[in-house]
C-alpha cells in the first residue's frame, strides 16, 4: 500500500514539474484558469540606449522589440528608453540602467556601448548599429590568429557594416569604364578608414588601382569624442588606426606583454595609394582644355607649394579626385556625410560615380545599397531571446546583415546626367524610399 502510494506521489510530482518546464512556451492552454502560474509571470527588464533620437535608432529599437514579442511575448518583458543628448550623454543614461537593475541593456551606436561595456560586466548587454565590434571594445588578434566574432564578456550583437564585397561589384556594374577609384576618407573617422581598407582589398584582388583622398571632417560631422575616439588594440588586419603603414607606429603598453598595446594618440593617418596605382585614368583631353591646364601649371609655378596647399578647398580635393578617378567610394556613415552636396555634385559634373554606402551618402550619389535597419534590430533582438533561454553571451557571436536582403538604388537624375539606365534589378532612390515599408522584408517567427 505504501509503495502504491508513494507511486502516486511520484507520479503527480513529474506531471507538475512537466507543466513548470513547459511553462515558457508561447502555447495557448487548452483550458482557461483564472490564476496564471508562477512559471510564467517571469518578466524581463530591458533598458534601450539609443546613441541617437532619430528615425534609425527607433526603427532598430523596434525590430529588437518585435523579435522578443514575437519568440516570449510581450507580457514578459518591458522595454524603457532613453536617449543620449548633450544634457545626459550615454554614460549618465548608462548608470541610470544599471542603478535600475536592468536585466538586459541593449544599445544602438558606439556612444552607448562603449559607455555600458565601461560601466558593467556583469548585466547582459546586446548591441547593433556597430561598424567594427573588435575595434570598439578593443579585441585584441594574438598570435595573427582570426577573430570568432566573439567578445568573450558580456556583450553581443550585430554589426551595421555593410556588404563591402557587394559595394565593389555595384561599383563595378555602375561604372562604364572602371579604371581607377578615388577614396575618400577623414583621418579621424575609424570607422569610415576600416571599411575603406576593406574596400581596397577587394579592388587589389580584382587589379583595379585606387589612391585615397585626405578630406578633413567638418566640426558639426565629427560628433562627440565618445563617439568616434575609439582604438583598436594591435595588431589587426583591417584597422587602420592600428600600427600601420602612414601612422605614427608607437605603441604605448598595457602591462608587461608587449602584444597588447594601445597605437600612441598622435598617430595621424595619411592617404595611402595602390600598389598598382600607375598613373590616373585615362581621358581623350580638348585642346581648350590643354590651354586651361598649361595655363593653369604657369599659374601654380609661381605660387610656394605651401601656400597652394593651405588654398585647397572641398571642391579642389573632390575635382583633384575627379581628374585622376573612374569611380569615387564614400563608405557607410561617414563623416563626410555632411559634405555630400557638394561632393556628389562636383563629381557629377565631373562624370565620375559616387558609390554610397548607405542611403544618407546616397541622396547625393549614383548608386547605394540599401539594408532595411528593422532586420538588424529584429536579429539583435534573437540574440536577447538567446540570452534569456540561458545561452552564454560570451560565446554567442557578432552576427551580421543578410546580404540577400540588400536592395541595389540608383538615383534618377544623376542616371539622366550620365546617360544610363539601369535593369530592373534596381530601384529608383526616392521612389523605392518614399513608398517602403520597414520591415517588410523580414521574415518574423511565429508558433502558429
Amino acid at each position: 500500500m505504501k509503495k502504491r502510494f508513494l507511486s502516486i506521489i511520484l507520479a503527480a510530482s513529474l506531471c507538475l514539474s512537466l507543466s513548470a518546464c513547459a511553462g515558457k512556451t508561447k502555447t495557448e492552454p487548452e483550458n482557461d484558469t483564472s490564476e496564471e502560474s508562477t512559471e510564467d509571470s517571469y518578466s524581463y527588464n530591458i533598458s534601450a540606449l539609443l546613441s541617437k533620437d532619430n528615425k534609425m535608432d527607433e526603427i532598430l529599437l523596434q525590430g529588437f522589440s518585435d523579435a522578443l514579442t514575437d519568440y516570449i511575448g510581450d507580457d514578459h518583458f518591458t522595454i524603457n528608453t532613453a536617449y543620449a543628448t548633450e544634457e545626459t550623454p550615454s554614460d549618465v543614461i548608462v548608470a541610470d540602467a544599471v542603478k535600475s537593475g536592468a536585466d538586459m541593456i541593449f544599445t544602438t551606436g558606439k556612444s552607448a556601448l562603449s559607455a555600458a561595456a565601461d560601466a558593467t560586466e556583469t548585466i547582459p548587454i546586446v548591441a547593433t548599429n556597430i561598424v567594427d565590434f573588435k575595434g570598439t571594445l578593443r579585441i585584441a588578434s594574438l598570435n595573427g590568429k582570426s577573430w570568432d566574432k566573439t567578445t568573450g564578456r558580456n556583450i553581443t550583437g550585430v554589426s551595421s557594416k555593410p556588404s563591402i564585397v557587394d559595394q565593389v561589384s555595384l561599383m563595378i556594374e555602375a561604372t562604364k569604364d572602371l579604371q581607377t577609384v578615388g577614396i575618400l576618407f577623414s583621418p579621424e573617422d575609424t570607422d569610415a578608414i576600416y571599411q575603406n581598407e576593406i574596400f581596397e582589398a577587394y579592388l587589389d584582388q580584382a587589379g583595379i588601382p585606387w589612391k585615397e583622398y585626405l578630406i578633413p571632417a567638418t566640426n558639426t560631422s565629427v560628433g562627440t569624442d565618445e563617439e568616434k575616439s575609439s582604438t583598436a588594440l594591435s595588431p589587426s588586419k583591417y584597422v587602420a588606426f592600428s600600427a600601420k603603414e602612414g601612422m605614427d607606429n608607437e605603441v604605448i603598453g598595457l602591462g608587461e606583454d608587449p602584444m597588447f598595446g594601445l597605437n600612441s594618440p598622435s598617430s595621424t593617418r595619411v592617404a595611402l595609394i595602390s600598389d598598382f596605382w600607375t598613373g590616373p585614368k585615362t581621358v581623350a583631353a580638348s585642346s581648350d582644355d590643354a590651354e586651361e591646364d598649361s595655363s593653369a601649371e604657369e599659374d601654380d609655378s609661381q605660387k610656394d607649394s605651401t601656400d597652394i596647399e593651405s588654398e585647397i578647398t572641398l571642391e579642389d580635393r573632390i575635382k583633384e579626385a575627379c581628374s585622376e578617378c573612374s569611380a569615387i567610394y564614400v563608405p557607410y556613415e561617414s563623416m563626410l556625410t555632411d559634405q555630400m552636396s557638394i561632393i556628389g555634385s562636383v563629381a557629377t559634373e565631373q562624370d565620375v560615380v559616387v558609390v554610397a554606402g548607405d542611403t544618407n551618402i546616397g541622396q547625393n550619389s549614383l548608386v547605394t545599397l540599401f539594408m532595411d535597419p528593422y532586420s538588424l534590430g529584429y536579429s539583435a533582438g534573437k540574440k536577447a531571446v538567446r540570452v534569456f533561454n540561458g545561452d552564454d553571451i560570451a560565446t554567442i557571436k557578432i552576427g551580421y546583415g543578410d546580404t540577400d536582403e540588400c536592395i541595389k538604388l540608383y538615383n534618377g537624375e544623376i542616371a539622366k546626367k550620365f546617360d544610363l539606365e539601369f535593369p530592373k534589378s534596381f530601384n529608383e532612390f526616392e521612389e523605392f524610399l518614399s513608398t517602403y515599408k520597414y520591415g517588410s522584408n523580414t521574415t518574423r517567427f511565429s508558433f502558429n
